[in-house]
């Protein structure tokens, strides 16, 4: 599957990741990512050490971004079973994330209101509405394990969530776990991976 440019990549991530939640109850959230994972060769190996590596137009935009991305990003590889060690990492990682804003086509609302008779002695429907739906935003998480002594591509997976919330803090975890799971043995071809977001987790719409 081949991955956008790196220009495209960096639209709206700075929204994204700076979105803050803005407090009130919020129920539990399925995230279900689209998922698809390959395996290099030598495959990957569950357990090895790892390093983050940064591409140079992720060094050269001040780093910030990346380094929440990467936090959150080592969690994630520590619940697939991964340890960071950058002394003696086998695999190094590149960690890619874009956050798109989209507007979903309008929608047509039949005819509001009664039908009516007018001075001609026609019957009139009121014109049917047009209803512009709320922006949606999709949520695209790329990582790339790299084996250092071969320079082969070990691991590579993407997990894609499109959906009506903005809290890319919330949601990113969540769409890289499902982008890590099964690894380092994932099932082939696209998958849905669904992750539960708890309750205590307030929402942004």
């Amino acid at each position: 599957m081949p991955w956008p440019a790196l220009t495209q990549i960096r639209h709206g991530l700075a929204f994204g990741l700076a979105a803050l939640l803005l407090g009130g109850c919020a129920l539990p959230r399925m995230v279900d990512s689209e998922v698809e994972s390959f395996v290099g060769t030598p495959a990957a190996v569950a357990g090895a050490a790892y390093r983050f590596e940064r591409l140079p137009s992720q060094q050269a935009q001040g780093g910030t971004a990346q380094h929440q991305i990467e936090a959150l990003a080592e969690a994630a590889l520590g619940r697939a079973g991964l340890v960071r060690d950058d002394a003696h990492a086998r695999y190094s990682v590149q960690v890619e994330v874009k956050v798109q804003q989209f507007q979903p086509a309008p929608r047509r609302q039949p005819h509001a209101g009664a039908p009516f008779v007018a001075a001609d002695g026609r019957l009139y429907y009121p014109a049917p509405l047009l209803v512009l739906e709320p922006p949606w935003y999709s949520h695209t998480v790329h990582f790339l394990l790299r084996d250092l002594a071969s320079t082969q591509v070990a691991y590579e997976t993407t997990a894609s969530f499109d959906g009506p919330w903005s809290d890319s803090s919330n949601l990113l975890p969540a769409i890289m776990d499902a982008a890590l799971h099964g690894y380092p043995n994932p099932p082939q071809g696209l998958r849905k991976v669904v992750i539960e977001l708890p309750a205590n987790r307030p929402s942004e719409p």
